[in-house]
């Protein structure tokens, strides 16, 4: 009954015009960095402050490898296990003087969140700006470009693999893929990356990017073999031992044939003996022929 009115489509629409302002796409492999505005923030500044700064910072912070999410209280993403390694950034205000004030944007990891390190956050802030009075609706942009900036200096790294030989497929748990050589603006911490080409060996390595600027990485890749596996060795061990026992299996086999009427009648155990001795490599021979296939199929299975 209640939303067969004309009001409350309306209402319904513009909150959801409202909730999809700061919705931007998220590159696929970009880490979260949480925004959280004091609330007192637009009321030291300007209406709407908080609201235009996130919708400032949106493309460029995409571009640096973050995905900007708005979190109004910052105690429900606490969770360290899960957030722990993701940056929170809060902008404040602080009133000085009459008509005189400072907007600070403090940043930190959640984890330092959690341990009450905000105050030391704030004492060193990625950015300071001072503003007179009027100015505070014309600062979102300006602020946001100086947040770029130091996020740029202190929070990002630049990549480059490349593989030897070059045109292998690389790819990172978060997404991200490409064919070398590839280069990615990525977010501080480390990476796992895996190279797959025709022929090679898969290989994975650890990227360390704890530090800020260009980090580039040359992986050699090694050919694969017609065989890639320490069974290698027991199916070869057993494809002897299966020669040998067909040799002497046809030794026996001729002793045996060899016997004649005189044999029979002077040792005629002679012809048992030789016949089963016979019978026993050749059952040895056929298992160890059939141990030598089955470890040599498992050298090209791990």
């Amino acid at each position: 009954m209640y939303f067969r009115r004309p009001i409350a489509w309306i209402a319904l629409i513009a909150l959801a015009a409202m909730g999809s302002v700061h919705a931007a796409p998220c590159k696929t492999g970009n880490r979260t960095l949480f925004y959280s505005p004091h609330p007192l923030l637009d009321a030291r500044t300007a209406p709407g402050f908080s609201d235009s700064l996130l919708a400032q910072l949106n493309g460029p912070v995409l571009d640096l490898g973050y995905c900007l999410e708005e979190v109004k209280d910052f105690r429900g993403i606490l969770d360290t296990a899960r957030y722990g390694d993701n940056l929170i950034l809060q902008p404040l205000a602080q009133d000085e003087t009459a008509g005189q004030g400072t907007v600070l944007v403090a940043l930190l990891r959640v984890r330092e969140l959690a341990r009450g390190g905000l105050p030391v956050a704030v004492s060193r802030p990625l950015v300071s700006l001072r503003f007179g009075a009027g100015e505070a609706p014309g600062l979102p942009n300006i602020l946001a470009k100086k947040i770029q900036e130091n996020l740029r200096a202190q929070y990002v790294a630049y990549l480059i693999v490349r593989s030897h030989p070059p045109g292998a497929s690389v790819r990172t748990p978060s997404g991200l893929e490409g064919r070398t050589p590839v280069e990615w603006v990525m977010p501080l911490g480390t990476i796992p990356v895996t190279l797959d080409k025709a022929g090679y060996l898969t290989l994975q390595r650890e990227v360390d990017l704890g530090t800020p600027g260009l980090h580039t990485y040359d992986l050699q890749m090694a050919k694969r073999r017609f065989y890639h596996s320490g069974f290698i060795y027991p199916a070869v061990a057993a494809g002897a031992a299966a020669l040998i026992s067909f040799g002497l299996e046809n030794h026996y086999y001729s002793r045996y044939q060899a016997l004649g009427a005189i044999d029979q009648a002077d040792r005629p155990e002679a012809f048992g003996e030789d016949f089963r001795t016979a019978q026993t490599f050749e059952r040895l021979a056929y298992a160890a022929l059939g141990l030598a296939g089955a470890t040599l199929a498992l050298s090209f299975a791990f």
